[in-house]
């Protein structure tokens, strides 16, 4: 898989709009009567003070309605299918020295106005309307790429799958493990669960679900994650996971909110890296990495009593 395409999901088009269900989804309110969050309101002079308390003048202060980006950039919600990178992390001094000048951190922090610049909207139209729909700060007719490859060193993301964990001699390549992964935990002993106690173990490097729809975003739609899976279970299905982790040598791991996600049902790892003789391994390296039950069987059963 080339890390290149992954990473040209990152940026979607600002006049491409999508909400999704979300208990983590902004509150959204507008201004304007019969503005929703399916209205382009980007290059429209008439919609201002949906983000701005009042429209501003050329070298006017911002007055922003909303105390940050994530709340002003509202309608493109904050999920993992509607937000294409990771936005409000600190950032380590290290990553700060490759992003440009140019490339605006708020508080130190990535946000939407470090890769897109607002304002061009307040340029004629004709300049960028047309040519520059997400209001990039790099020349669009580069390539979306070209934007990340300011920040990212393109040499680095020439070939690389992070489901492919070993080398040839078998040992797991750590550089595969920090696509997801802080550091690379300790495949003896760390586990999700673990963090609850604050033990030193399993560190992602952002959301369990966007790390996966960096790649996989062309299944984001119809898949039953989008569709009603991103809930806490109910008190049946939690019993039927935990009479499924008992007897069917399988664990079935939440998100740190306690809801189903992405790692549930895939195992991402690939064969040999988490031990074989523990129960985290199934599914590994399997077809669609499906934490499967008995011995092939519907990964929904799991769950649910078919």
């Amino acid at each position: 898989m080339k890390k290149t395409a992954c990473i040209s999901l990152f940026l979607l088009s600002a006049s491409h709009i999508t909400l999704a269900n979300n208990d983590n989804q902004q509150a959204l309110s507008f201004i304007t009567p019969g503005v929703t969050a399916e209205t382009n309101i980007h290059f429209n002079e008439q919609y201002c003070t949906e983000c701005h308390l009042q429209r501003p003048n050329r070298g006017d202060a911002v007055q922003l309605r909303y105390e940050n980006y994530t709340q002003t950039c509202r309608c493109h919600g904050y999920t993992p299918d509607t937000y294409t990178h990771p936005v409000d992390i600190p950032l380590s001094a290290e990553k700060k020295a490759t992003i440009p000048a140019e490339f605006p951190l708020t508080d130190g922090k990535i946000t939407c106005y470090t890769c897109h610049n607002m304002a061009l909207q307040c340029e004629p139209k004709y300049k960028f309307k047309n040519y520059n729909k997400a209001f990039l700060r790099t020349d669009p007719s580069l390539g979306r790429t070209f934007l990340c490859f300011q920040c990212h060193q393109e040499k680095q993301y020439e070939m690389l799958d992070p489901h492919k964990q070993l080398d040839a001699s078998g040992a797991i390549n750590s550089e595969s493990c920090l696509y997801c992964h802080e550091t690379k935990p300790d495949e003896q002993h760390a586990t999700l669960e673990s963090r609850e106690k604050g033990e030193d173990t399993v560190h992602l490097v952002g959301d369990l679900e966007v790390l996966c729809l960096r790649c996989h975003n062309n299944k984001a739609g119809n898949h039953p994650l989008n569709k009603n899976h991103r809930v806490k279970p109910s008190e049946k299905v939690t019993s039927r996971m935990h009479w499924s982790e008992r007897n069917l040598w399988i664990v079935l791991p939440l998100n740190d909110e306690g809801k189903i996600t992405c790692i549930t049902c895939h195992n991402p790892h690939e064969r040999g890296v988490i031990p074989t003789e523990k129960a985290a391994s199934t599914g590994a390296s399997d077809k669609a990495r499906l934490r499967k039950a008995w011995g092939g069987g519907s990964i929904c059963v799991a769950c649910h009593n078919m």
